[in-house]
């Protein structure tokens, strides 16, 4: 078996929506648990389980989708290192991009684009 591992960020987030859903939704409180349990026994299993298409855009990071929530995971050929838990319906997290300059230069001189009329 595979072990996998929780960044402090996904164990956190584990707690708090643990938390969360106890204290406001016991059936859903036990539905994700239940979904973090399976999850954890599928990567201990199947590494390679996840897709690319859903998750970080990091290079080699896969993504579990497991139940409503959805694991960002690195494999690294003998462990998993889960880097992020989050709701289905969470976006995905986006590195912040600082916009050169430059760019800035370019896009106050570029042409205007007209509309197509139809």
């Amino acid at each position: 078996m595979t072990p996998v591992k929780l960044s402090r960020d996904a164990a956190n987030y584990v707690r708090a929506e643990s938390e969360y859903l106890r204290q406001r939704n016991p059936v859903a409180a036990k539905k994700f648990s239940l979904a973090m349990k399976n999850a954890k026994r599928t990567l201990q299993s199947f590494p390679e389980a996840g897709n690319r298409m859903h998750g970080l855009q990091v290079a080699g990071s896969l993504t579990l989708v497991a139940g409503d929530y959805l694991l960002d995971y690195i494999y690294d050929g003998s462990q998993v290192d889960v880097i992020l838990i989050r709701h289905g319906r969470m976006l995905t997290p986006t590195p912040d991009v600082d916009i050169d300059s430059d760019l800035e230069i370019g896009l106050d001189s570029a042409p205007e684009v007209s509309k197509p009329s139809f």
